[in-house]
């Protein structure tokens, strides 16, 4: 019913920290470094290109099956981005970085969330510490609707970055929704849209939330129709043209001025 409004992972700059070892051979060194280059400027065929090559030429070289890995994804190659992470596995399997953007990959599918945690799992063994695993382990138990999803949410409470975010309110929102704890999630969802008022997933998931409400009646005082309406009509304000949300919203937004 709700719509993923993940806590964002800066994931194409993970790129940064794999050079940071090197590679041993200056020539693949140097290549990577110029994919990245083109990488942080937003370049990413540019940077695709190099990568594709590096791996070829080094297939044994798991920073560069990384860095294929991660171009891949970002010019919208899944399939060899998946490729590329699964090879870098099998190169480095207990390296935190290759188990990290395998799991990172599997976690963009529902149907593969299993997958995606055991991977972070042995990451977190890894750096236990490191935030993005943190995210990472809450965006897959919320996605699955993992009984863990509200441990890791208070996990990610305790740290300064997150503990008063919009994401984090509009998380705690989805989980209570969820449990049917209707009170504090119509409480997370507002908190929610006051950090954030023009994120699109915070405001489809209160529409969505409100709707479910009114139709079933399950608030009191009632959820007023109007304010249904009206928050479908700021989602559809500020999402983007191709959102996928869209179709739905106008499509609610008729019923109810036909009600």
């Amino acid at each position: 019913m709700y719509t993923g409004s993940k806590i964002n992972i800066f994931a194409g700059f993970i790129l940064l920290g794999i050079l940071l070892a090197g590679c041993g051979d200056s020539s693949p060194e140097q290549a990577m470094n110029k994919a990245v280059a083109f990488a942080r400027n937003n370049e990413w065929g540019k940077a695709a290109k190099i990568a594709d090559r590096l791996a070829k030429q080094n297939p044994s070289l798991a920073e560069a099956h990384v860095l294929r890995a991660v171009t891949s994804e970002r010019t919208g190659d899944r399939q060899t981005a998946l490729d590329a992470a699964r090879r870098a596995v099998e190169i480095n399997p207990d390296n935190f970085v290759t188990l990290y953007t395998l799991a990172r990959l599997y976690a963009a599918d529902p149907a593969r969330s299993s997958e995606a945690n055991a991977r972070l799992m042995k990451a977190w063994l890894k750096r236990k510490n490191d935030i993005r695993v943190k995210i990472l382990l809450c965006n897959v138990a919320m996605e699955s609707n993992s009984p863990k999803a509200q441990f890791y949410l208070n996990n990610l409470a305790q740290i300064p970055k997150f503990s008063n975010s919009a994401v984090l309110y509009n998380q705690y929102g989805v989980l209570h929704a969820r449990r049917k704890n209707y009170r504090n999630a119509r409480l997370y969802f507002q908190s929610a849209r006051q950090k954030d008022k023009n994120n699109p997933d915070i405001l489809l998931n209160s529409a969505r939330f409100l709707d479910n409400c009114y139709v079933k009646k399950l608030l009191y005082p009632r959820i007023k129709k109007a304010d249904v309406v009206r928050l479908y009509q700021r989602y559809l304000d500020s999402a983007g043209k191709d959102a996928s949300g869209k179709v739905e919203a106008a499509a609610r937004i008729s019923k109810y001025k036909n009600m």
